[in-house]
């Protein structure tokens, strides 16, 4: 009996390759998120700084205050931006990991095919293994 050949064998990796893409594309958007999260507790954090500087001195000038004043307003706008940016990328994250599972369906469903093909080939090399023991018993019982 001649070998298994999965004839779909090639569009079974190309298939496989395509999920292991889509995963890498999920985990670098989950990467962009986590960065995105990181600056914007790093603009906090500075924000919270800079004030806890200004209002921590004995006599504030009203220069100071009102430069205090402006660096809240922008980093008010930073963290807006950021925010805004979380949000789109927790919409790609979403439409990314819908993505990977119709790529890892599609994986699954020629995964599957091919166990069930070799399932059925088996079977088919077990009963002509079967057969040729039966002749090889009937012709050695013969003689």
């Amino acid at each position: 009996m001649k070998r298994f050949h999965f004839p779909l064998e090639r569009v079974r990796r190309w298939r496989a390759g395509q999920a292991y893409v889509e995963e890498l594309k999920l985990q670098t958007l989950f990467g962009q998120l986590a960065s995105l999260a990181e600056e914007k507790a790093g603009v906090e954090k500075e924000r919270a700084a800079s004030e806890q500087l200004v209002l921590e001195q004995a006599s504030v000038e009203a220069a100071e205050l009102q430069a205090l004043d402006v660096y809240r307003g922008h980093s008010r706008t930073k963290i807006g931006g950021l925010e805004k940016r979380q949000l789109e990328v927790t919409a790609q994250i979403e439409q990314q990991r819908q993505r990977l599972m119709e790529a890892r369906r599609q994986a699954e469903l020629l995964e599957r095919f091919k166990t069930k093909m070799f399932g059925e080939w088996q079977a088919m090399a077990d009963r002509e293994e079967e057969t040729v023991a039966g002749e090889l018993y009937l012709a050695k019982w013969r003689r």
